[in-house]
């Protein structure tokens, strides 16, 4: 009896996701971070909705994100919700895809240090064919033992917080 107890709570102290894991390396835990983040992001793509899969993020995760970076969502969401019907405002695609047409699904295959964050390369799973590169790149550091995203990198080109702020320059270049 002992021993099952033992393992019980050994497995939940395992499987806890808000627990820091200290078993492997950092880029190991950053590659499981990320890659629990997409496998649970990728059903509310999936579903049909009026909103964006990315405003139940900033509800649903927002431990997840940077502060700086949450905030920058949220604004943008708040402008695109107070914007007139027909009137494109804010975030075109979803930010954390890089993508209006999403994959089946998204998988991390690798992680690496730069500085004091780590880059997570996620590519695109297609009818079983995976992207020759990286589709996005997260941005993401690890702060009192949790991991937060802080920005997303755009292979073609960009990056999120970049595009956060040209896009509330242009929303207060037309408010004025």
């Amino acid at each position: 009896m002992k021993s099952r107890w033992v393992v019980f709570v050994g497995l939940g102290l395992l499987l806890s996701p808000s627990l820091p894991t200290s078993a492997g390396s950092p880029e190991a835990d950053a590659k499981a971070f990320v890659q629990k983040f997409y496998d649970a992001y990728m059903p509310m793509v999936q579903a049909e909705k009026d909103a964006p899969a990315s405003n139940d993020v900033i509800e649903k995760m927002s431990a997840d994100f940077d502060p700086v970076l949450l905030a920058g969502l949220k604004e943008d969401a708040a402008a695109a919700a107070a914007a007139p019907e027909g009137d494109e405002v804010g975030l075109d695609f979803d930010p954390f895809l890089d993508s209006q047409d999403p994959a089946d699904r998204y998988e991390v295959k690798s992680v690496s240090k730069k500085g004091t964050t780590y880059l997570a390369d996620v590519y695109c799973v297609t009818e079983g064919k995976m992207s020759d590169k990286p589709c996005v790149v997260p941005e993401l550091v690890q702060d009192n033992g949790k991991w937060r995203f802080v920005n997303f990198d755009y292979p073609e080109g960009g990056d999120l917080k970049t595009v956060l702020v040209q896009l509330k320059a242009e929303r207060e270049k037309t408010s004025n």
